[in-house]
């Protein structure tokens, strides 16, 4: 019994501290799109390129975003859905019960088990992938009207084949956003499913 709680505890240790690094980087990330874009838009000034530059460092960016938000979720769901019980089964104790608190405490009661992030998820996906996937359209029209009347033959072929690769990578960010938002979801309600199974969480709150 000892050994299997001091197993249990360096998992969990060791898997809070990939969470807190994640969750770091994260944010991190996101504060370098933000003060990239603002650096971009200053240099594009003086060349126009920038903006290209720019709207693919924002996808980049968003797909390692993406993969810190998605394991930080996976994380959650291995407390509730595999650590939690087996700690729950041997201790006889209601533990482990952040996760579930969170979702019966902040989602609203409107919405359904196949829809229901909590508001904190919800806002900060809403708020992450306008941040990240907003702008590189934006910016590829500004260099596309910018640079098109000083363009011609040749030149402006090369404009419109870089304009299109830069379209091409927004698009596949966009259709990555998509993917992400759906396996947030989808972990989102197996750990708020989980969360009503097992005891010690309070449902009249």
């Amino acid at each position: 019994m000892g050994d299997a709680n001091d197993f249990d505890k360096t998992e969990y240790d060791n898997l809070r501290t990939e969470l807190i690094f994640h969750q770091t980087n994260a944010s991190t990330i996101f504060a370098l799109n933000i003060a990239g874009m603002g650096i971009g838009v200053t240099a594009s000034a003086k060349l126009d390129a920038a903006l290209l530059v720019l709207a693919i460092l924002s996808c980049v960016l968003w797909f390692r975003y993406s993969d810190h938000v998605i394991a930080l979720f996976r994380i959650a769901a291995y407390f509730e859905l595999e650590l939690r019980p087996r700690v729950v089964a041997r201790l006889k104790e209601p533990v482990l019960g952040w996760e579930g608190y969170l979702r019966k405490k902040f989602t609203p009661r409107k919405h359904t088990k196949s829809s229901r992030f909590t508001l904190d998820s919800r806002m900060g996906i809403v708020v992450a992938s306008g941040a990240f996937l907003a702008p590189p359209p934006l910016l590829c029209v500004a260099f596309v009207l910018r640079q098109w009347p000083d363009t011609a033959g040749f030149s402006r072929v090369l404009l419109v084949v870089a304009s299109a690769v830069t379209a091409v990578v927004w698009l596949y960010s966009t259709l990555r956003g998509i993917y992400t938002v759906r396996e947030l979801r989808q972990l989102d309600n197996e750990i708020s499913s989980a969360a009503e199974l097992l005891p010690g969480q309070r449902t009249d709150a």
